[in-house]
């Protein structure tokens, strides 16, 4: 399966630069394509015993909120996770409605991104 060309969004580039803060910027990829699935990742790092897939999901991932409120990912972002996953990736979103909340707020950001990380001593 060949890849389709990539490109960075701003929201992906903003999360790449607090994410280089918690983790070695030495393992830390951009735009990996995955040799087993063929999907490119948006950010990958790996730590001693996993690796972790870092999807940036921006509005295109999800369909229009629902009756409640709710964003729900498409089929083909919810596919993607899954077959990440199947490969041996521990996927991570990160959709884009969760960044925003934070406002751009530094710390709020750090914060979210060691919550959804499960922060880890290996990290800086």
């Amino acid at each position: 399966m060949a890849a389709a060309p990539t490109h960075s969004s701003r929201l992906q580039d903003d999360v790449t630069h607090e994410l280089a803060k918690l983790v070695d910027t030495a393992t830390l990829q951009r735009e990996l394509i995955d040799q087993m699935t063929g999907y490119s990742i948006d950010l990958a790092f790996c730590l001693k015993h996993s690796c972790i897939a870092v999807e940036v999901d921006g509005p295109t991932h999800f369909m229009l909120p629902d009756s409640n409120g709710e964003h729900v990912p498409t089929g083909k972002t919810l596919l993607k996770r899954r077959l990440l996953t199947s490969a041996g990736w521990r996927v991570v979103s990160i959709p884009y409605f969760e960044w925003n909340a934070c406002n751009g707020n530094v710390h709020a950001q750090c914060t979210y991104l060691k919550r959804l990380l499960d922060f880890h001593p290996d990290f800086k």
